[in-house]
């Protein structure tokens, strides 16, 4: 914290100038340096005289503002790299789908196999139950790529300074 040597405010180590009457801060802390006397109060009706002793705080400087040539072609270049995650995030677990649909009489021993003991007797309907799970499963493992890259997409568009 220093305190403002023109109004006496308290003013936070980051700030440069006063919060309350925009003197610049001195180098000292706390205020230390020439010393200034306190303002007087006045009345509301009255606005206070400017001293001719101290210096008007420097006219803010407007801020840069960043370059936007470059801005358009970064801009449809994230956009297609989030329509390709978008679209992997709905293709790949519809192949998926597919897949476990299409290969069923080639995939169920290799699932029984996993999950059940060969010589048990096992009724078809959670057979196929335990199969639909997996395949479930798998649809929603091959999300994960298009969703990456999708996330990555809006990522590196929202972190832009």
């Amino acid at each position: 914290m220093w305190i403002c040597s023109r109004c006496q405010t308290a003013n936070k180590d980051g700030y440069n100038q006063c919060v309350q009457c925009s003197a610049p801060r001195n180098a000292r802390r706390f205020g230390a340096g020439t010393p200034v006397d306190a303002p007087r109060v006045h009345s509301a009706a009255q606005s206070p005289a400017p001293r001719p002793d101290i210096q008007a705080p420097p006219p803010a400087r407007p801020a840069q503002q960043p370059s936007h040539e470059a801005q358009p072609a970064q801009s449809a270049a994230l956009g297609f790299v989030r329509l390709i995650g978008l679209l992997l995030s709905l293709l790949l677990p519809a192949l998926v789908i597919l897949f476990a649909v299409v290969r069923l009489d080639a995939l169920m021993p290799v699932i029984r196999q996993l999950f059940f003991k060969p010589a048990t007797a096992i009724p078809p309907v959670f057979e196929y139950a335990v199969y639909g799970f997996c395949a479930f499963v798998a649809a929603l493992i091959s999300l994960v790529p298009g969703l990456m890259l999708w996330a990555m997409g809006s990522i590196v568009k929202n972190s832009r300074l």
